[in-house]
């Protein structure tokens, strides 16, 4: 019945705002009483729905909660009240990024903190100490978001970043952990906008407390750290990937990820230097932290960073693929091959698969490289992702005129990088596809088909002589293909109903 009063307090509001919270005010501060549980749900209510017209009453409501606290003794009526002060505070931090759009006389940071400061101070004080786990969350919840307001000035920030310290202590206080990565998510977040640095040692804090909880939910808390104190991130995530466990690794990497994606300077500037010690990994007897290493490597790749430079991240892929392949026997089988490499080697597929060839960057890093992948036999069956990949560049390439984009160079300085398909020397590739379609019937359609649409791209390039004939002959023989595997199976069950 309290919840349903609420929510009509609150919807009622849309329209008569004044009237409804100068009802709840009048209720906050008769004879100095904690109010009923339905005056301080609503208030929060009203603080979550209408945070900007909440504005010119912040200063009458926390003057009136301060006056209350020594008052609240349920459990039921702390969590009301700190979901007052949680919302309320999140109410402040919200008029601090838009206060243009509110109607009223703007006001200056100090204010809010000069209110929000006692108020928080009891809290913290009397409070952190809750032993029902309802009661710490709601706690926590408060005093993050009183946090992010008090971060904004400067005389309340040593005091401040203590509470930091005792939020990534609740990692190990609270059952449900996600609440605390969520306040610690917020506060961060609501840091960047102040652009104060973190003090010496604390974004080393944050990382490590928040990397023991990978891979559970805590990477969006590292990246706003990152971003901020790159020299402690990258250093911290150094440590993880060289002398690690692998827990640790397989976390690094995953942040290593997150790092991929970023687009802030700083950030993208230390990342070479982690992808670089990614080598020290390539080797790794781990299944996990291969998989952990393809996945970043696909991460890289999809970013368009210019980090792929630092290291042969497509060369990696190959290389992973051919050693859990094992020996491949008669018949197309593997010996001796284990779950874990069926899974890498699915993983290495998929990977270069999926890879967007229109990305900056991508031809240069991808041509002619992928070429040299074409001929060896223990690459055979990456054939059908690698021949699609290419097919994909020399179109994009004639698309735009046989003219070479205008991308980075390429680190690695091979004589054959950013080179042309016309200026590529394609006999040898040219014959490795030719043999793979005469031993369609044998091995793999899907492989010819694969290797054949590759030639019909490629055919102007083998040779200036094949282009008419090929034109003619590949689609045929392409439908033959798939007409061969119907035919087959046609023939099977009349042969097997004779029987």
């Amino acid at each position: 019945v309290k919840m349903a009063a609420s929510d009509v307090l609150v919807a009622l509001a849309r329209s008569h705002f004044h009237f409804v919270m100068s009802e709840l005010q009048s209720h906050l501060k008769t004879m100095r009483k904690v109010p009923d549980e339905t005056v301080l749900l609503t208030l929060g209510k009203m603080a979550r729905s209408y945070a900007l017209r909440c504005i010119p009453f912040m200063g009458m409501t926390l003057l009136a909660l301060r006056a209350m606290l020594t008052q609240v003794g349920s459990s039921k009526i702390l969590r009301s009240v700190c979901s007052v002060l949680e919302q309320w505070s999140k109410g402040v931090n919200t008029y601090f990024c838009s206060w243009e759009q509110c109607p009223f006389p703007r006001k200056g940071v100090a204010q809010f903190c000069e209110a929000i400061y006692p108020v928080f101070c009891y809290v913290v004080a009397n409070w952190l100490d809750c032993k029902e786990e309802e009661d710490k969350q709601a706690v926590l919840r408060a005093v993050a978001a009183m946090l992010a307001v008090l971060l904004h000035e400067e005389q309340y920030r040593e005091h401040a970043w203590e509470q930091v310290l005792w939020l990534l202590h609740q990692y190990q206080e609270v059952q449900d952990t996600c609440q605390v990565t969520k306040s610690l998510s917020y506060v961060l977040e609501m840091l960047e906008g102040v652009q104060t640095p973190i003090p010496q040692g604390m974004a080393l804090a944050i990382s490590t407390t928040v990397h023991c909880q990978l891979p559970a939910n805590a990477e969006c808390d590292f990246f706003p750290a990152a971003r901020m104190c790159p020299e402690e991130t990258v250093m911290f995530l150094h440590s993880q990937l060289s002398s690690g466990s692998e827990a640790g690794r397989v976390a690094a990497l995953g942040l290593l990820g997150v790092l991929a994606h970023s687009d802030a300077p700083v950030t993208r500037e230390k990342l070479p230097q982690l992808v670089e010690a990614l080598r020290l990994l390539c080797n790794n007897p781990s299944a996990q932290v291969r998989r952990a290493v393809l996945e970043f490597s696909r991460e890289l790749l999809s970013s368009g960073s210019q980090s792929c430079w630092a290291w042969d991240v497509v060369g990696h892929i190959f290389i992973e693929f051919s050693r859990t392949s094992g020996r491949l026997v008669a018949g197309g089988l593997f010996a001796w091959e284990t779950v874990e490499d069926g899974a890498l080697r699915a993983l290495c597929m998929d990977i270069l698969g999926s890879l967007d060839v229109t990305l900056r960057g991508m031809t240069k890093l991808l041509w002619p490289r992928l070429l040299q992948y074409v001929v060896p036999a223990q690459y055979s069956g990456m054939l059908i992702p690698l021949s699609r990949c290419l097919r994909a560049l020399v179109e994009r390439w004639e698309r735009a005129g046989c003219k070479e984009e205008e991308e980075e160079l390429d680190a690695m300085d091979s004589q054959e990088q950013g080179r042309s398909p016309s200026e590529c020397c394609w006999v040898w590739p040219g014959v490795r596809l030719v043999c793979v379609v005469a031993a369609a019937p044998y091995t793999s359609s899907k492989r010819a088909v694969a290797a054949l649409q590759l030639l019909q791209a490629l055919h102007s390039r083998i040779h200036r002589g094949l282009g008419v004939v090929w034109v003619t002959e590949i689609p045929l023989l392409l439908q033959y293909l798939e007409g061969k595997v119907q035919v087959g199976r046609e023939w099977l069950e009349g042969t097997e109903g004779s029987r």
